[in-house]
């Protein structure tokens, strides 16, 4: 799953051409962009609106903006976990997707993006919900991926009352 603004595409990959790498697994040198996703509606809200610790009120303006799209694999992905006994094998631990500064995970996102076996991309603990694991999707990735379904995250009342509730959150005008 992913949410997005409704302005992009719900699969989009970033930064754009020209842009610097902002987000945890982008390139550095910008020959690759990333889509990320979530594996659970949860985590995506997290991901998307819990950035910037303590977050207790969200503007409903915010919302209304965003859709939530439910992304369908085509193909068998090629993922590397950072997560787990993954960890240990890779030599790193779990700050490489937890932690504050992005240029180390940048940095081997880059190198195994580059690796001989051509992973499609990236599954980690999501740094603000860690009950559920993210993915950053390379772009080569692209096309073992389509939109299944895309609607507006306000569209379901009950659903986003649900999601305020789990994170203690209000809402504003």
């Amino acid at each position: 799953m992913r949410i997005h603004a409704q302005a992009r595409d719900a699969l989009w990959f970033g930064p754009a051409r020209g842009g610097a790498p902002i987000h945890r697994f982008d390139d550095p040198a910008g020959r690759f962009r990333v889509c990320y996703l979530g594996t659970t509606l949860e985590v995506c809200f997290a991901e998307t609106f819990l950035r910037n610790p303590p977050v207790r009120i969200l503007a409903l303006d915010d919302l209304a903006g965003r859709s939530i799209a439910t992304v369908e694999v085509r193909r068998d992905l090629r993922l590397v976990p950072i997560h787990g006994s993954s960890l240990a094998r890779l030599g790193v631990t779990a700050e490489l997707a937890s932690g504050s500064g992005y240029e180390r995970s940048q940095l081997w996102s880059r190198a195994l993006w580059e690796h001989g076996d051509q992973p499609d991309g990236l599954l980690f603990r999501s740094r603000h919900d860690d009950s559920a694991l993210s993915a950053a999707m390379y772009d080569r990735a692209s096309d073992g991926l389509a939109v299944a379904q895309d609607h507006s995250l306000a569209e379901d009342p009950q659903q986003l009352a649900r999601l305020l509730r789990r994170y203690g959150l209000g809402l504003t005008n």
